[in-house]
């Protein structure tokens, strides 16, 4: 049996899944978030830690822990935090969510420029953790003094349940301090912040253990001591293990709290950099291939920003499906830009805000709420066109999350992008991919995607259909509301 540990902002949650794929167990422990003056957000590790025993001892309820081979762990990015040389946390974890650092990535991106940063760390704008490393450096540089160490919720919680702190190129991508070409942190960026290399987890291959799990822990789990522990994950990448989403042409759609594509690409041509400076280029978890993720900033949360407002904040959703279907496509002519956590995203020149058009009185929350949806839909395939621009494959997006679920979002999706949608059923993907990586540590002799294959979870598919020319004249209709939006700002 395998153990797939997936450390997420919100939640800890842990799935016990048999070779077959077949789910024994699963537990889930919640992780709070702490709001501190200036927009900070925060989180403990020790209460991380014990949420991850938590999760691990609920599943364990389900199935014995004593037949698990090996545990994968997967985790949310850019969650960093900083230590002493005894490893002990100073301070809290500074979550990815947190907004203390936007000065300092606004200056660091406009005196490197993008394509200096797309080379150096395969993003063109700071947003993460090279910000808030320049901050803290800015308020205490003693904090950057050896041996103190920068380190990151999923290589911490490696550490403490295998003894030696490690993670992937994944995971140092997405704080923003990998160089893609080098495969290892960029010298010439930690020179910026005054960090060295040897301050950060150790940077290794998904198919080498980070360790042994310690003898402590196994006693305290009744999981058997010794069984390896694979490095920390990106959670996005975890995902598309778990989607089985790892070949050219197959592009992830995360369809959680912020909407996310993942594409992957092998080496050639088309590897040289981000599709778009606002995408992240990294060494995938697929040995030789490298991965883009785009995020739209915006996604679930837009649905139920729209459904706190209309007054149906209490519906399930199936409930929000139901009101969306009760509205006729097109929502009788009222649009949604659903730009509402971003104001300038991939591909666009100018700010643009979220906003309704065509509002008129005998429009009722139920056209309002439909055109979010709707409006989320476009907005996403103008984000698949950014890659379909930069010459990447598309044949089928398979969609997890929230938005998988439901019964609408994935038939117009299908429709508007013309391509097949395969939704995946799991709920607790990225722990299925957590659990891949551990099959991996033990069949150490085959690929990753035919791992993925044989744990992948049941889906449901979705062709283009009759809506098909409906929803590309919707698109149509869409695009040209940026365009006028963009030409007006210009303008003003």
């Amino acid at each position: 049996m395998l153990l797939g540990l997936d450390l997420g902002t919100t939640n800890v949650k842990a799935l016990l899944l048999g070779p077959d794929g077949a789910v024994h167990g699963r537990g889930s422990c919640a992780v709070k978030t702490y709001s501190v003056p200036g927009g900070g957000i925060e989180q403990d590790i020790d209460e991380i830690w014990t949420a991850a025993l938590s999760a691990v001892e609920a599943a364990g309820q389900s199935a014995p822990l004593s037949d698990v081979e090996a545990v994968g762990v997967s985790s949310q990015g850019g969650a960093m935090q900083l230590l002493d040389g005894d490893g002990k946390p100073i301070g809290r974890v500074i979550s990815w969510l947190d907004g203390r650092s936007a000065t300092y990535n606004q200056k660091i991106t406009e005196e490197c420029g993008e394509r200096w940063l797309m080379r150096h760390i395969g993003h063109g704008r700071c947003g993460l953790v090279v910000g808030q490393l320049a901050r803290l450096g800015k308020e205490d540089r003693t904090l950057f003094i050896p041996p103190n160490q920068v380190g990151f919720v999923g290589d911490i919680i490696v550490g403490r349940l295998c003894g030696r702190r490690a993670h992937d190129a994944t995971s140092l991508s997405i704080a923003e301090l990998l160089n893609p070409e080098l495969g290892e942190p960029d010298p010439e960026t930690l020179a910026r912040i005054g960090i060295r290399a040897s301050q950060l987890p150790d940077l290794l291959s998904v198919r080498e253990p980070a360790g042994a799990l310690r003898q402590e822990v196994a006693d305290e789990l009744g999981l058997p001591a010794r069984i390896p522990v694979s490095v920390a994950v990106h959670d996005q990448y975890a995902a598309a293990l778990g989607c089985g989403a790892v070949r050219p042409g197959e592009v992830m759609f995360g369809a959680g709290t912020a909407w996310v594509l993942l594409t992957t690409v092998r080496e050639g041509k088309l590897t040289r950099g981000p599709a778009t400076p606002r995408a992240y280029f990294t060494p995938h978890v697929v040995e030789g291939a490298y991965g883009q993720m785009l995020s739209m900033g915006n996604g679930g949360s837009a649905i139920g920003w729209a459904s706190n407002v209309l007054g149906m904040d209490g519906l399930s959703p199936e409930g929000i499906d139901d009101v969306m279907e009760s509205a006729p496509p097109g929502c009788e002519g009222v649009q949604f830009v659903p730009l509402l956590a971003t104001h300038r995203p991939a591909g666009l020149e100018t700010d643009i805000d979220g906003m309704f058009t065509g509002l008129q009185l005998h429009h009722e929350g139920r056209h309002l709420l439909r055109a979010v949806g709707e409006g989320l839909v476009m907005e996403l395939v103008r984000h698949l066109g950014i890659f379909l621009e930069a010459e990447l494959p598309l044949d089928r997006l398979v969609a997890c999350g929230g938005g998988a679920a439901s019964r609408l979002i994935p038939r117009l999706l299908a429709d508007t992008a013309g391509v097949g949608v395969s939704c995946v059923t799991e709920p607790d993907v990225s722990a299925v991919g957590a659990a891949v990586i551990a099959l991996g540590l033990i069949e150490t002799g085959a690929d990753l995607p035919s791992l993925a294959d044989r744990l992948s979870p049941d889906t449901r598919a979705y062709a283009p259909g009759k809506g098909r020319d409906f929803c590309s004249k919707l698109y149509e209709d869409y695009l040209a509301l940026l365009r006028r939006t963009e030409r007006a700002r210009r303008m003003s």
